[in-house]
């Protein structure tokens, strides 16, 4: 085998990002944690991942040598460089200063990571001077749309995409149909210095399946990749512009012992959507209070939120695209969405412009929607002449 030295190995793979978790486990009531940036999806079926510790590390000791086999990986955000540097520094009480709770496996869970992944651990294998730790995946889910936290050269960081796209979740066609369209999203974001995305319908889902732009807002990252269920006030503009079966199935989706009323207000905002073309969010709480809320309760986690979802739902049913934007009036403008039409007339996709925290002129949002409207307009014709 060629000698390799060390310092050029190092530097080279330096040039590689990574992400990067924290491996959590239990021991007599206390909590155990060790930094990892070699963490790997490992197979699909059966599910497994797997990381490589090095074989002198103390944190992987205390780990290994316990009576549990359980073990749950935390993918950090990009905002958790303290947490990191903090369990890869100290050598015991590592999470002292820091919120987790256990997940239903008994593993710690890190308060605001990205993702958690429980797992038992299946097998411990040599790696030269680290271990080959593979583990079977108990159970699995998303915390937050962070960006995540990369380890690159020696220092820690994370990205900043101008464009994002989805390749996994929607059908190769519609996937085709996207690339055709992004160069109109991305030019959007650009022109408004805003973040703008697209969403597509697959059954009674909605994917966000792409993202240009910053969000202006704080705290929010990309929301690529994001699933929410096709229920009232989310995916209006599929409903409004899908045909009576999308409208019937989007109501439908809606709360089962629903009021009459609340059913009325929903219906009625979907006439001034295909008056107006395009469905407006107006109030950051109760807009931020949905997406949140929807997002939570696709995970699965806690059997409680469709619940609370429903709650959210009901209290923003009155404003549901209720108000007239006026050019002297200043709003809470969460977000304007229009339909993308494909080459057969169906709604295909919508475009969404996310608006920023605080109040905006009436008139900038009047100049922002007409600008989206545009754009989607755009969008449409280039599927409906580039896609035959």
């Amino acid at each position: 085998m060629a000698k390799i030295d060390a310092y050029e190995f190092r530097r080279v793979l330096g040039a590689f990002p990574t992400g990067v978790v924290i491996v959590t486990g239990m021991d007599d009531g206390q909590p155990l944690a060790m930094t990892v940036g070699s963490f790997v999806s490992v197979s699909l079926e059966p599910a497994l991942v797997g990381f490589l510790p090095t074989k002198t590390s103390s944190s992987w000791a205390a780990l290994q040598n316990r009576t549990s086999t359980r073990f749950g990986i935390n993918v950090l955000a990009s905002d958790q460089e303290d947490l990191c540097r903090a369990v890869a520094s100290r050598k015991t009480d590592k999470l002292e200063g820091f919120e987790w709770e256990l997940s239903k496996n008994g593993s710690p869970i890190l308060t605001d990571s990205v993702a958690f992944v429980d797992c038992e651990m299946q097998s411990v294998s040599d790696a030269g001077d680290h271990d080959w730790v593979m583990g079977s995946v108990l159970d699995l889910f998303t915390l937050s749309s962070s960006l995540p936290l990369l380890f690159y050269r020696g220092g820690y960081g994370s990205f900043a995409p101008g464009s994002m796209a989805i390749s996994t979740d929607i059908p190769v066609k519609v996937l085709s149909q996207l690339d055709l369209i992004r160069p109109h999203m991305e030019r959007l974001a650009v022109e408004l210095v805003a973040e703008v995305s697209i969403m597509t319908r697959v059954e009674t889902e909605l994917i966000n399946v792409g993202s240009a732009g910053s969000s202006t807002r704080q705290g929010r990252s990309s929301r690529v990749g994001i699933h929410v269920p096709f229920m009232p006030p989310i995916g209006g503009v599929f409903a409004a512009f899908g045909g009576p079966e999308a409208e019937a199935q989007w109501l439908a989706q809606g709360h089962p012992d629903a009021d009459p009323a609340l059913q009325a207000h929903f219906e009625a905002g979907l006439a001034k959507v295909r008056e107006r073309g395009y469905a407006a969010g107006i109030g950051h709480e109760r807009g931020s209070g949905i997406e949140h809320s929807a997002q939570i309760a696709y995970g699965g986690r806690d059997p409680e939120a469709r619940q609370r979802l429903m709650a959210v739902v009901n209290d923003a049913a009155e404003t549901f695209n209720a108000a007239d934007v006026t050019h002297e009036g200043e709003y809470e403008f969460h977000s304007a969405t229009a339909p993308v039409f494909d080459k057969d007339g169906a709604c295909l996709f919508s475009m969404t412009v996310w608006g920023s925290d605080g109040l905006t002129r009436g008139s900038d949002v009047v100049a922002t929607v007409e600008r989206l409207k545009l754009a989607a307009d755009a969008a449409s014709q280039e599927l409906q002449f580039r896609s035959r």
